[in-house]
């Protein structure tokens, strides 16, 4: 649960005009949305305002939070208007670079037969940045390649 308050506190900040410019945008006072924040007087924030704080912020970190404490991460699709095969080759390359960096950081890693707080924090950021290169080349893939409507 602590990262969805800290998710509800890095939108707040991310909002231009920070938490009351947040709270005036969801229909609270600044009080108000604190006491949802920080679950005071026995409130909470709501999926749905959840929901308009991330699209407020412009960000994705509701949707982070919610993959984190299920155990999972959150992969961004990538925005395409036009894509070709020449992008669907650059975003392989990044995967192959990525699956070589994993390689590199679990050999040292590992050396001295123990994964300690701050390599494991590189090797499940590695982790994160292929499962989003992989969905965002099938994505892609996807676009391009096959019929409409399949």
């Amino acid at each position: 649960m602590d990262r969805l308050r800290t998710a509800y506190q890095t939108m707040c900040k991310a909002m231009p005009g920070g938490w009351p410019a947040m709270a005036a945008a969801l229909g609270f006072s600044k009080d108000g949305l604190e006491n949802r924040v920080y679950e005071r007087k026995g409130q909470a924030v709501s999926v749905h305002e959840a929901m308009q704080m991330q699209a407020f912020s412009g960000s994705s970190r509701f949707a982070e939070a919610v993959a984190a404490e299920s155990g999972g991460v959150f992969v961004p699709l990538p925005d395409i208007d036009a894509v070709d095969d020449e992008e669907i080759q650059r975003v392989y390359m990044e995967l192959v670079d990525e699956v070589g960096r994993l390689a590199r950081e679990w050999r040292e890693a590992t050396r001295d037969g123990e994964v300690d707080k701050q390599e494991r924090k590189r090797l499940e950021a590695i982790r994160d940045a292929i499962c989003t290169k992989v969905t965002q080349m099938n994505h892609l893939t996807f676009q391009v390649f096959c019929k409409k409507g399949q």
